[in-house]
């Protein structure tokens, strides 16, 4: 698919969504039994927006999935105008029947057998070609997962999902991290008898700061993989509305590694069920937002017949978050302190301390302290000036205006502001071609 094709199918599929939010509020859809065919197709319509989006930024060539993708944007199109038209054409029925017969509100109610079932047969069509795709793509990411790790295959990084979290990790460069991974796996080891359902461990930090990545660490953990047999599950929430249909169907593939859409939530119920009953598990919930503690309450019932020592590890920026969900332990990530944080950035941007000048030592500090010991921002500023050798280039990223903002969360972000200025031209365009996805479109 071209720049030009991703732009109108984004187009097309801003423009769905937008009717399929008037529609399915509509009392057109009510009263003519096509409101849960709508709803499907709102589910698929996200579900594709989501996989264009990713698609977008893997880059390469696309393969022959993407564009049976984009035919299915357009014939979700084609039957929303039709149930519009539909729509148009009953309201305008309505309102002469209304001028003829004042007060007959039965003659608002449509024949809407015939019209029910042509929208039915056009969503069948539409689910089977979109679960087609959605095999194609599980079985290729399938394929490409398990492919020994001396063999080159291009995009190999480029799978999403819950799965890819528990993929390889880098060995940890920040000291502080290791202290508290430990903290963090004590508490997971410990035992929670008495306990109804599996306790939950929470780490709480700023965006940023490396709750993803600590938990990743404590998954990969020798007694870890051994205490939970390999019993370790990842599930991403995202900062989205809660949606306790979505976070089943996310923990029915995390722990099933079947795709969520060809099954229905009765029977994901059932598997998860089945496949947690009497099993010590680990589940990570990460980047937990929802501050809802009775739709929490109502998820947790689905995790509670594991076996004993069963844990839960959520990460959250909110540490309400985690206090609502009962955590047995709030770990609190700390900033990283000054020595720490030069570590890091040295690491990061491949410099070593002696082939400096007292100068750039000087300069690099000072940035640094306007990173107010937040990882990401310490690794973006390491990735701005690695293989940068020029003093006043140092010094324009340390007087930045960008950095004038007094929150740590705006600082981070400076960060990344400064990392896309310095992009090549050709990656801005890029990052704005990948802007046309908007996040919830």
């Amino acid at each position: 698919m071209t720049g030009m094709e991703a732009a109108l199918v984004s187009g097309v599929l801003k423009v769905a969504g937008a009717k399929l939010v008037s529609l399915i509020a509509s009392q057109f859809a009510s009263i003519t039994g096509v409101k849960k065919d709508l709803c499907e197709l709102k589910d698929i319509h996200d579900d594709i927006t989501e996989l264009l989006r990713d698609r977008a930024i893997e880059g390469g060539t696309p393969p022959p999935w993407v564009n049976k993708l984009r035919n299915i944007a357009y014939d979700i199109d084609d039957l929303l105008y039709e149930v519009q038209l539909q729509a148009e054409k009953h309201k305008m029925e309505s309102d002469v029947k209304k001028q003829l017969i004042p007060g007959c509100g039965f003659c608002a109610k449509p024949k809407s057998f015939a019209f029910r079932c042509k929208v039915a047969r056009k969503m069948k069509t539409i689910k089977v070609e979109f679960a087609a795709i959605v095999k194609q793509r599980s079985d290729a990411n399938t394929i490409r997962n398990n492919l020994p790790a001396d063999r080159p295959v291009g995009n190999r990084n480029s799978t999403t999902g819950e799965l890819s979290m528990l993929g390889n990790v880098e060995d940890s460069k920040i000291p502080i991290r290791d202290e508290e991974k430990g903290k963090i796996i004590c508490k997971i080891l410990e035992a929670n008898e008495g306990v109804d359902g599996p306790t939950i461990v929470s780490i709480v930090g700023l965006g940023g700061s490396g709750k993803t990545t600590l938990a990743k660490h404590v998954c990969h953990d020798s007694k870890i993989k051994e205490h939970f047999a390999d019993k370790v599950f990842w599930v991403h929430v995202s900062e989205e509305s809660f949606d306790e249909k979505k976070l089943i169907g996310k923990l029915f593939q995390a722990i099933t590694k079947q795709n969520s859409l060809l099954h229905a939530p009765e029977h994901m119920l059932h598997e998860i069920s089945n496949k947690l009953e009497g099993k010590k598990f680990l589940l990570v919930l990460d980047d937990a937002w929802h501050p809802g503690k009775l739709d929490w309450e109502k998820f947790m019932v689905h995790l509670k017949n594991g076996a004993p020592g069963s844990k839960i590890l959520l990460t959250t920026r909110d540490k309400k978050v985690a206090e609502l969900v009962n955590s047995s332990y709030i770990l609190e990530l700390a900033f990283l302190e000054e020595s720490d944080s030069w570590e890091l950035f040295l690491k990061c941007s491949g410099w070593k301390e002696e082939d400096l000048a007292s100068e750039f030592i000087k300069v690099g500090k000072e940035t640094l302290n306007k990173c107010s010991g937040v990882p990401l921002a310490i690794r973006t500023v390491g990735g701005i000036l690695c293989e940068k050798k020029e003093i006043s280039f140092w010094k324009a990223i340390r007087d930045s205006d960008l950095w004038k903002d007094e929150s740590i969360k705006d600082r981070v972000f400076a960060s990344l502001k400064l990392s896309f200025i310095q992009l090549p031209d050709v990656l801005k365009q890029c990052f704005m071609f990948c802007s046309i996805f908007p996040k919830g479109l």
